[in-house]
């Protein structure tokens, strides 16, 4: 009995609800921290709820698809360095054999359920330049503290230092999943109830009483009968003398589709993804959605890439290169909204002598054209003061031309 109270204790402490060994389904509550919601939760669970699933492939596959570029000062100007050695660990091929697509997507996806992304920064022996990233899964490591020095240990492969791990947070260095847990448990709940309430062909729970006295075979027997016609659509038929009585909540007096998608906004909440983008909200109009995206760009992505582009900085980047080298992502494709406004930021750029037509062509893949290179401003504003002596001019040069 002693070793019963001290497995059940530990259990408990541990986060998971327990029950006898010989009770059917104790191998399940072995899987995910117990909620109470009734439900257990954990990554491979929350993954099973649409909302989380869709949440996390927008933002990660949303950064992934970023362009990310070394970049070098030279004087007054900034060059792409695609000689660096970093250029192309982090653009093109990190490891052999995987995209850097598929490396960013991998990472983020690692951040936005464990709470920590890492890859080992292998380097050369002999120049110490980055020369692949390889991942390594959350809980393959363990970040400990000695003398003040952070070491990762990784399983099966040994002690990295900090300078030769890639390492991706989320604040704190915290799970959504394990943070939120009553959360997302709540919304499975939900989805299991509605997915049970459809799985008993919409049939609500109820009691079956007699005033005849019966005997435990018969109502075993009408029991089994009454329950294996409750999977099937049609007419139920009550044995003699039966009353049937609803038990439960209606589906529709507890708003579970209310629920339901107050849930699912909440969790978009937890991963500051706005609803209309995981095809969480209906009623949405077309600026609606534009003003979301702007939104998600600028509060969701840029301050990931931002997170990242310094732990790249910081790794990636030999120290005495740092003053002028630098990593960037391409946040222009994300941030420039439609053609027709994108034709008249260029405008007024290219009019003010901000950027050059060629500049313009650049952000939009085209070739560039010949004179393109020259910055250009208009002539047709002048100022307040001057605006006497422009005025005597035109009306001399008209009266010189009649």
């Amino acid at each position: 009995m002693a070793q019963s109270n001290w497995f059940q204790r530990l259990l408990t402490r541990a986060g998971f609800r327990y029950g006898y060994t010989n009770a059917p389904g104790f191998t399940s509550h072995l899987r995910g921290y117990g909620t109470s919601a009734g439900v257990n939760m954990d990554v491979d669970i929350a993954l099973g709820l649409s909302t989380v699933y869709a949440c996390v492939h927008r933002v990660a596959s949303t950064v992934a698809q970023l362009h990310v570029d070394v970049l070098r000062r030279d004087g007054e100007n900034t060059l792409r360095a695609d000689d660096h050695p970093a250029y192309k660990l982090i653009s093109e091929e990190p490891q052999p054999g995987r995209t850097a697509f598929d490396f960013w997507e991998i990472l983020i996806t690692h951040v936005l359920l464990y709470g920590k992304g890492y890859a080992i920064i292998h380097r050369d022996g002999r120049t110490t330049q980055p020369v692949e990233l390889e991942l390594i899964h959350p809980q393959d490591v363990t970040v400990r503290t000695v003398e003040g020095i952070t070491n990762f240990v990784v399983d099966k492969r040994g002690t990295y230092l900090a300078g030769d791990m890639l390492c991706i947070r989320n604040l704190y260095g915290l799970s959504p999943i394990e943070t939120h847990r009553e959360l997302l448990g709540l919304a499975k709940a939900a989805q299991d109830y509605a997915s049970e309430f459809f799985g008993s062909s919409g049939n609500m729970t109820g009691i079956l009483s007699s005033k005849e006295p019966l005997r435990k075979e018969q109502l075993d027997i009408i029991q089994d009968s009454w329950n294996n016609s409750g999977d099937r659509l049609g007419t139920k038929l009550l044995p003699f003398g039966f009353n049937y009585q609803r038990v439960g909540v209606d589906p529709s007096q507890a708003q579970m589709s209310e629920q339901r998608d107050f849930q699912n906004q909440e969790i978009c909440r937890v991963f500051g993804v706005p609803p209309s983008l995981v095809g969480v909200q209906s009623n949405v109009t077309y600026s609606n959605t534009e003003q979301q995206a702007i939104q998600f760009a600028k509060y969701t992505i840029v301050p990931w890439t931002r997170k990242i582009e310094q732990e790249m900085n910081c790794k990636l980047i030999a120290p005495e290169e740092r003053a002028r080298t630098f990593t960037r992502f391409d946040l222009s494709d994300l941030l420039r909204g439609d053609s027709a406004a994108r034709a008249n930021y260029y405008d007024t750029l290219v009019k003010a002598g901000i950027i050059s037509i060629n500049e313009a062509r650049r952000m939009e893949d085209m070739n560039e054209v010949e004179n393109g290179n020259l910055n250009m401003v208009q002539v047709n504003q002048v100022s307040l003061q001057s605006f006497g002596d422009y005025s005597a001019k035109i009306s001399s040069d008209d009266n010189a031309g009649n």
